[in-house]
C-alpha cells in the first residue's frame, strides 16, 4: 500500500506477488484498498504518512488520472526498460509478471503527477480559470506536461512543476504551440492565433479577453523555467 506510487526505494520481497494478485482481480483490490485506507485513518495515520494514491469511481473500480497523456510507443519502450530493471532485482518473476508490474508502476506515476498538478492549480484552468469542480472525472480539466511525457526523463515525468492544469481548449492550443508561457508566467499568443482572432469570432471568444495575460498558479509549484524554455524552443510557433 505504501509503495503504490513507487516512491519507496526498498520494496518488500513479496512485491511481485502482490502486484500479480492485484492485476488479476482489480475489483477485489479496490475494495481492500478502501478498507485498508479507512482503517489507517481510524488509527490516526494521516495523508502525509499514507496518501490516498488512487480514486474510487462512483460506479465502482479505480480511476487513474492523466492516462491519455501517455503516448503508446514511448510508453511501450518505457515499460520494457523498467521491466528489465525489475527482472534484474526479482529473478523469480516471469517476463509477463514484470511487464505488468512495470506498466502499472508507470501508470500510477502518471496518476500521481496528474493529481498533484490538479491540486496545485486548485482544479481550475490556469489560462482562463474554468473550474468544473462539480463535474469531476469528465475530462473537462487536463493535467498536461509542459515538456511532453515522451521527451522527459523519468524524474521529469513525475515533476509537478512540469505540469499545467488547463481546459481542453487551452490545453490543445498550448500543445499545438499557439500559446506559450514565459519565465515571468506571462501568456503569449502566436501570430497565427492573433490573425485568427481578427477573422474568427469563435477564436476571439476563447483566446481574446478570456485568456489570462498571466498564468494563474494558486498552489506552491509554479512551472519551472527549464520546462517553459523547452516549450518555447520546441513547440511554440513564434519567438517569445
Amino acid at each position: 500500500m505504501l509503495n503504490l506510487d513507487g516512491s519507496r526505494a526498498n520494496a518488500a520481497a513479496d512485491e511481485v506477488l502482490f502486484f500479480e494478485a492485484m492485476a488479476a482481480d482489480s475489483a477485489h483490490f479496490a475494495v481492500l484498498y478502501e478498507r485498508v485506507l479507512l482503517a489507517a485513518r481510524h488509527m490516526g495515520i494521516g495523508p502525509e504518512r499514507m496518501p490516498d494514491f488512487v480514486e474510487r469511481h462512483p460506479g465502482g473500480g479505480i480511476v487513474l488520472l492523466g492516462q491519455d497523456d501517455l503516448p503508446q510507443q514511448p510508453l511501450v519502450e518505457s515499460v520494457e526498460r523498467l521491466a528489465a530493471k525489475i527482472r534484474a532485482r526479482q529473478l523469480a518473476a516471469s517476463d509477463a509478471q514484470t511487464t505488468r508490474i512495470a506498466e502499472q508502476t508507470i501508470r500510477l506515476g502518471q496518476h500521481r503527477f496528474a493529481r498533484e498538478v490538479l491540486t496545485n492549480y486548485w482544479h481550475q484552468c490556469a489560462f482562463c480559470e474554468f473550474a468544473p469542480r462539480s463535474l469531476p472525472r469528465k475530462r473537462l480539466l487536463i493535467a498536461s506536461h509542459i515538456k511532453p511525457w515522451a521527451a522527459c526523463s523519468d524524474p521529469e515525468r513525475l515533476d509537478a512543476s512540469n505540469g499545467i492544469a488547463a481546459c481542453p481548449m487551452h490545453d490543445a492550443a498550448f500543445d499545438a504551440g499557439l500559446i506559450t508561457v514565459n519565465g515571468g508566467l506571462r501568456v503569449h499568443r502566436a501570430r497565427r492565433l492573433q490573425r485568427s482572432r481578427e477573422i474568427d469570432p469563435g477564436v476571439e471568444h476563447s483566446f481574446g479577453p478570456a485568456l489570462r495575460s498571466t498564468l494563474r498558479v494558486p498552489g506552491h509549484a509554479a512551472p519551472a523555467a527549464p520546462y517553459l524554455q523547452w516549450h518555447q524552443q520546441h513547440v511554440y510557433a513564434d519567438d517569445v
